[in-house]
């Protein structure tokens, strides 16, 4: 097996640590480290690790070794607003591309998002809902924009991870989250643009405060 190969299993097997909150911000991840405890070579884990960078995972500083990212308030705050402003291009995209089988797709997510809620399955609802954005840059198929955004949404789960390790949601979080998805949904049925946007903004604007608050607790 080649070096590169080895290289992508490893960030996968990373980034689904760094997704279910096995590291959080501010961890360092150490190549000798990793390579000792995956058996691949030190220049096998820094390929790894340079994978999950150019995701927006981690980042590498200079004689100090590679790090999970962390944000300061106003890092996360324009994060955010990044976010809210990119997706309203990506949900207008989605719309328009939308059809029935993308819809019926959406709705399933959320569905098993709410199992998962039930089962109180954390990482599961964020996975879930991971997914759903995931599902909408899919169908909106503007390659640049994907390149652009889905690093954003990758270190605003790594801030949500952070944030249910110190404020965990409950279930009062979780009916009101859910609900604004089932009403995203419903909007994008019945090509409500307007309704859907309001929406979608709520729902990032909620998770940004959810943060913002969990960030002045630590």
């Amino acid at each position: 097996m080649g070096a590169a190969t080895l290289a992508q299993i490893l960030s996968d097997t990373l980034r689904q640590d760094l997704r279910d909150g096995v590291y959080l911000c501010g961890e360092r991840l150490a190549e000798s480290v990793l390579a000792r405890q995956y058996n691949v070579s030190q220049n096998t884990a820094r390929d790894a690790l340079k994978l999950l960078e150019a995701e927006g995972w981690v980042i590498k500083h200079a004689r100090r070794g590679v790090y999970v990212r962390q944000f300061s308030n106003a890092e996360a705050e324009e994060l955010y607003t990044l976010r809210a402003t990119l997706e309203n291009l990506v949900l207008n995209w989605a719309m328009q591309a939308m059809n029935e089988q993308n819809q019926a797709q959406l709705a399933q997510i959320i569905a098993q998002a709410r199992i998962q809620a039930n089962s109180e399955n954390d990482n599961g609802v964020w996975d879930a809902i991971n997914t759903f954005h995931e599902t909408l840059l899919r169908i909106a198929d503007h390659p640049m924009t994907l390149g652009i955004l889905q690093p954003i949404l990758n270190q605003c789960r790594l801030l949500m991870n952070l944030r249910q390790r110190y404020d965990p949601a409950d279930e009062t979080v979780y009916a009101m989250t859910l609900t604004l998805y089932g009403n995203l949904i419903t909007h994008i049925r019945y090509h409500d643009h307007l309704a859907a946007q309001n929406t979608l903004y709520a729902i990032i604007m909620s998770e940004r405060e959810q943060v913002l608050t969990m960030l002045d607790l630590i």
